[in-house]
């Protein structure tokens, strides 16, 4: 019989993360991950992720510090870099910047984040490349950062193994049994019974497959959004090596995401956050309504692209689609499952949980091993997100 104290599934940032505090601290843990490692089959995938003390809800820019500590920790024991320091930029319409950078400027005062304030073609002139007018407000802040994704993945996971973490790949978890209040079992589909005092369900979009024999859903949508990157006219104009930062622009309900060029030579990565619903073993195959919607986003970002960063070819060169899983306010999920003290869940992470996932780890690792997680936990509660199904009931 396989047993653990604690079982992770999922090994994408957030489970990687948690599993590798877990065995850090001497705790015998299992993660199981259902595809063959790499793979791009989730939200961690891709070479690249932007982090940053500067977000609309506070709560996941205070996740932040402790993050940017614990991966530069980590870069010092993989004894390869990480993080590249590259500034960010939020830019808004003026009209518009009491609802987008109002807020995060408020929280970056009250938290002694340094910051510049831009306005019209002070931008353009402190970053050349970028075209704005006076319609536009901004502001920089100078720790801003890349994450080598797939090194930070790989960083966590070979971690996890040389203390004392057992991983298994390519393994897919069918059914999890709560059999006592320090007692899980966990059936995969090579026929495997794994047991434990506690089981952290960090599998993205799967989470809900993995919950429904406990008669349990959550609230949450599994999406597709698809990463374009544009070619520059003159190479070398927006890379990390020019100190071009990330930005994110604020337009409405949707935003422009960017990274420097880093790891395609002379193309730059450029993303209209629209967010597809699909299913996720089926990501490629959208409904009619969203790929009219998606096509229609593209079009709008072509334009951003030809009016705001005139050094780009106006045509994307290449695109790469990741899955994420999104709450309907866009909240992270850190709790126990009601009702089931020793089945911790994480979810709710896409589009902004791999900058912070270190922090949301150990506080993950401190609920499997019935630890306080040392902070509020108030915000991150299931709450009404969480569904019991008629035959719960």
């Amino acid at each position: 019989m396989s047993s653990f104290d604690v079982i992770v599934v999922g090994a994408g940032v957030i489970g990687s993360c948690t599993a590798y505090q877990l065995a850090k601290s001497g705790v015998n843990t299992l993660m199981i991950e259902q595809f063959p490692l790499p793979h791009t089959r989730g939200s961690s995938c891709g070479q690249t992720r932007m982090t940053q003390r500067s977000d609309r809800n506070p709560y996941r820019s205070d996740l932040v510090p402790e993050s940017i500590a614990f991966w530069k920790s980590l870069e010092k024991d993989y004894g390869t870099p990480l993080l590249i320091k590259t500034g960010h930029l939020g830019i808004s319409v003026s009209e518009e910047s009491n609802y987008a950078l109002e807020p995060i400027k408020v929280h970056m005062r009250k938290s002694n984040v340094d910051y510049t304030e831009m306005r019209g073609q002070d931008i353009g002139n402190s970053f050349p490349g970028l075209d704005f007018d006076s319609q536009f407000g901004a502001y920089y802040v100078p720790n801003g950062f890349i994450l080598k994704a797939t090194k930070c993945l790989h960083a966590l996971q070979s971690g996890f193994v040389k203390h004392g973490g057992t991983l298994q790949e390519n393994e897919k978890v069918i059914e999890v049994k709560h059999l006592s209040a320090n007692s899980v079992s966990m059936r995969t589909d090579s026929h495997k019974v794994y047991y434990a005092k506690s089981v952290v369900l960090a599998c993205g979009p799967w989470i809900n497959k993995v919950l429904r024999p406990l008669d349990i859903e959550l609230d949450l949508q599994s999406v597709r959004v698809t990463t374009y990157y544009w070619r520059e006219k003159e190479l070398g104009k927006y890379s990390i090596h020019n100190n071009f930062p990330t930005i994110v622009l604020y337009f409405g309900v949707f935003h422009v995401y960017s990274t420097p060029s880093y790891e395609y030579p002379g193309l730059i990565k450029i993303c209209y956050h629209y967010r597809a619903p699909v299913d996720p073993d089926a990501p490629d195959l959208l409904d009619m309504e969203s790929e009219k919607a998606e096509v229609e986003q593209l079009e709008t970002l072509k334009q951003i692209i030809s009016k705001h960063f005139p050094q780009l070819e106006s045509v994307p060169v290449l695109s790469e689609n990741a899955l994420q899983t999104v709450t309907p306010t866009s909240d992270f999920i850190i709790d126990k499952l009601p009702g089931f003290p020793n089945i911790v869940i994480g979810a709710g992470f896409s589009g902004t949980g791999f900058g912070p996932a270190p922090a949301i780890g150990r506080a993950l690792s401190k609920l499997a091993t019935f630890q306080d997680p040392g902070q509020d936990m108030k915000t991150f509660a299931l709450g009404s997100r969480l569904i019991y199904t008629k035959s719960s009931l």
